[in-house]
């Protein structure tokens, strides 16, 4: 049985990030995924940068003593790759393993807020599609951006906002697990064919969720 942790949407509310964080750190759990946007283009505190605020969270993540494993939401500026890269906790573009799963990801989304990570879907399915030629086992996909058509990506008006591409990619290569992020108001589990998705809503509203992998996969969203 492997157990994760996802927390998303942080959108540098620190203060509740930081009581998240409180009340997790006992938890069991094998590793911890976040799917992108650690902070707020909107929502600085004075004296402070993006990355000030990203390291913080980052530095946060790890003090739970736990492997983490990240991509930059469209919030995000690109330097934050440094920060991932830093402290070895970067899967856009990249490629781990560990507890006999490998994790690739992509982050940023496209929107029409002109936000500072905004790859174009010949963007992402060039990345994802270069990734996947390392993929040799089972493997899980952290994208910041849900997949088309979904629970994830449905916003308040009932429009589907998410990638195409994402959802092509999960057709085509059928990751166990799909953790995404982004439309606040469409936290949930769904499915696409034998691939699970999952997104706990925001952490800036208290939630977070928790993935049990084993002779079945199990997620749960929970809240502070």
């Amino acid at each position: 049985m492997v157990k994760i942790m996802v927390v998303a949407d942080i959108h540098g509310e620190f203060e509740k990030f930081s009581k998240m964080i409180d009340k997790i750190k006992e938890d069991d759990f094998d590793f911890i995924i976040c799917p992108g946007d650690f902070t707020d283009m909107h929502n600085t505190p004075e004296g402070y940068s993006q990355m000030d605020i990203s390291e913080v969270i980052v530095q946060k993540l790890l003090s739970l003593g736990r492997p983490v494993f990240c991509v930059p939401g469209n919030h995000e500026p690109y330097d934050i790759l440094d920060i991932f890269d830093e402290y070895d906790v970067n899967v856009h573009m990249n490629h781990k393993k560990i507890e006999g799963f490998e994790i690739i990801g992509f982050g940023g989304a496209v929107t029409p807020f002109n936000t500072k990570f905004e790859p174009t879907e010949n963007e992402i399915k060039e990345g994802l599609d270069h990734m996947m030629k390392k993929i040799k086992n089972k493997f899980i996909l952290i994208t910041h951006n849900p997949p088309l058509n979904t629970k994830m990506d449905k916003t308040e008006s009932g429009k589907h906002v998410g990638s195409k591409n994402v959802r092509d990619f999960i057709e085509k290569n059928k990751p166990v697990l799909a953790i995404s992020a982004h439309i606040h108001e469409a936290g949930g589990i769904d499915e696409i064919d034998k691939t699970k998705l999952f997104y706990p809503g925001p952490a800036y509203d208290g939630y977070y969720g928790v993935v049990e992998i084993g002779k079945e996969i199990k997620c749960e969203i929970k809240k502070i």
